[in-house]
């Protein structure tokens, strides 16, 4: 109890702090890893509930400090806070982010367009489409219209909130009728990731005699969401939704390089996921 937590290595300031204190500040360099890895985008990834990383950042933050691993709760919050500066406030997220980019050229000859199908996001506590899922859709909207296509593939997302549960289906069908009145909806149901997506779509293919789809998802989820089609056999052109959540075509500030980071992460993630499982060649 010499030192904060780099005893044993050579390192004396002098101070005998009393454990407690130990233990105080390592919850607090603990909740400072959790937050710059929030920050970065590592729990979206995890998929583990908010509360439960904070619990177990504290308890390990108080359990390590007094032994001869406290050390280890600095060398966390180092790395990832230098992470976080290069991220931040340098150019290199934007070429990582573009290798997730794709966005195909319309076909010249060949297999025509025969639907347009927009994937599906994340939805509030009632329903209401948010962010990326807005983007898609509005996109989708145009795509179609400027090709005649008059109906619209979707799938519906739904939540268990208590002992209900919401879906989108409600808030998709009312922004088609404000936004896009002349456009026949087509739903598939029960998906819960981007592979169930494109079997559901496979199957409703197979049913319209499609052979060419324009799929509309979010620009750094295109490249893993149109392999994933086209590995259960749809023929597929790609297209990027308009995003609003940051400009990525500059990335020019401290927030939108954050943003994308956090999409480079998961999607990162999500394509070994995809390999491993056969789901994307």
């Amino acid at each position: 109890m010499s030192d904060l937590f780099l005893r044993g290595r050579g390192a004396n300031i002098g101070v005998r702090a009393p454990t407690f204190v130990l233990r105080l500040c390592g919850a607090a360099l603990a909740l400072g890893v959790y937050a710059l890895a929030e920050a970065l985008g590592v729990w979206q990834v995890i998929g583990v509930p908010t509360w439960i990383v904070q619990l177990t950042a504290l308890s390990v933050g108080i359990l390590l400090a007094p032994t001869r691993y406290g050390g280890l709760l600095w060398l966390g919050i180092g790395s990832l806070g230098f992470l976080t500066t290069v991220v931040a406030y340098t150019p290199i997220v934007r070429p990582l982010a573009y290798a997730f980019l794709r966005a195909d050229a319309d076909p010249r000859t060949g297999v025509p367009i025969d639907a347009v199908i927009v994937l599906s996001g994340d939805i509030t506590a009632d329903g209401r489409l948010t962010g990326q899922a807005l983007d898609r859709l509005l996109t989708a909207f145009a795509e179609a219209r400027e090709r005649h296509i008059g109906t619209l593939e979707l799938s519906v997302v739904e939540q268990r909130r208590g002992r209900g549960a919401v879906n989108s289906e409600a808030d998709q069908r009312a922004l088609a009728t404000l936004l896009a009145p002349e456009l026949t909806l087509h739903f598939v149901y029960a998906v819960h990731s981007t592979r169930d997506e494109a079997v559901a779509f496979a199957a409703l293919a197979r049913t319209h005699h499609w052979q060419r789809v324009l799929l509309v998802t979010s620009p750094l989820h295109s490249r893993r969401a149109c392999n994933a089609f086209e590995t259960v056999g749809l023929m597929v052109t790609c297209r990027p939704a308009k995003s609003r959540d940051y400009a990525l075509s500059a990335l020019d500030t401290r927030g939108n390089r954050m943003l994308a980071f956090q999409d480079v992460l998961y999607e990162s993630a999500a394509a070994v996921l995809y390999r491993v499982r056969g789901w994307t060649s």
